[in-house]
């Protein structure tokens, strides 16, 4: 069986939140979901997020998972809303520890579990998930900070940022924690899936596409097509880094992902996201 999937595009930031349904039970999954937020004010709405909470609601669907692809560092998670709102269980890969321990402390944040016990399922490389009639299967993904991981469901395969849009090629590798060897290596794994696999990113590109296949990726994506080698992928990718502008708030973005989701406390100076350049993570 094959999920319902309808796609929820946050026009501030380019991302899509992924609704993912199981038509058999009407229980639900919801990947990567997203915060509006103003860098200038730092003032955070729930309005995109409450959009799809109220359609889950309106279809009396159980929500089960909230399936984050990584800590995300170009928009604010709202899994922590998310689940006080719904009850659903907030997936990461396994690997997050290791990122908690490394980021938390060097962002000078307090009160995160350094264990991952703010996550409620640290998924391992492979294992499966059930969802109804559905299966969830993790697939860590290197080259991103650890704890990143797509997710399949039959045959489709959420990919975060790890491969976009043909045009867009990859996730860009000048964050914390990212690598293009890494990258390569994971989205080789994908793009070796059968030609009709469906892969979903979390970003659109200029044309609104964020949905291919791996027999278009291999064909058309201008960083991983077939004959693209590791240095000829690591010199693609460092070339549009260099062109790309930097991300508009990621340490803000990095301070609620290590919380899975939830809101930084207030500082003693009323700041959630004091000012932190993310080059010295």
């Amino acid at each position: 069986m094959q999920p319902e999937i309808i796609a929820h595009h946050h026009p501030a930031t380019g991302t899509v939140t992924y609704l993912v349904v199981d038509p058999a039970t009407l229980l639900c999954a919801i990947v990567d979901p997203v915060l509006d937020f103003d860098p200038v004010t730092q003032a955070v709405d729930t309005g995109f997020v409450d959009g799809i909470i109220a359609e889950i609601r309106a279809r009396d669907m159980g929500p089960t998972w909230i399936l984050e692809t990584g800590l995300h560092a170009t928009h604010l998670s709202a899994a922590g809303h998310l689940k006080y709102e719904t009850g659903a269980s907030v997936c990461i890969g396994a690997g997050v520890i290791e990122s908690l321990k490394r980021l938390a402390p060097a962002m000078g944040e307090h009160g995160v579990d350094l264990e991952g016990w703010d996550f409620d399922k640290l998924a391992q490389d492979g294992e499966v998930m059930p969802m109804g009639g559905l299966e969830i299967t993790a697939h860590a993904v290197t080259g991103r900070l650890p704890g990143a991981v797509a997710y399949q469901i039959g045959d489709i395969l959420f990919t975060g940022d790890a491969v976009l849009a043909p045009d867009l090629g990859s996730g860009r590798c000048d964050l914390p924690g990212a690598d293009p060897e890494g990258l390569y290596a994971a989205a080789q794994r994908f793009l070796s899936l059968h030609a009709d696999t469906r892969l979903l990113a979390g970003w659109e590109d200029a044309a609104g596409r964020a949905s291919t296949t791996v027999g278009q990726q291999r064909a058309d994506n201008i960083q991983l097509h077939d004959g693209v080698d590791l240095a000829a992928f690591t010199a693609l990718r460092q070339a549009a880094d260099a062109a790309l502008s930097p991300p508009p708030y990621p340490a803000e973005a990095l301070r609620v992902a290590i919380r899975s989701g939830k809101l930084p406390p207030e500082d003693e100076n009323g700041r959630r996201f004091p000012p932190t350049d993310i080059r010295s993570l």
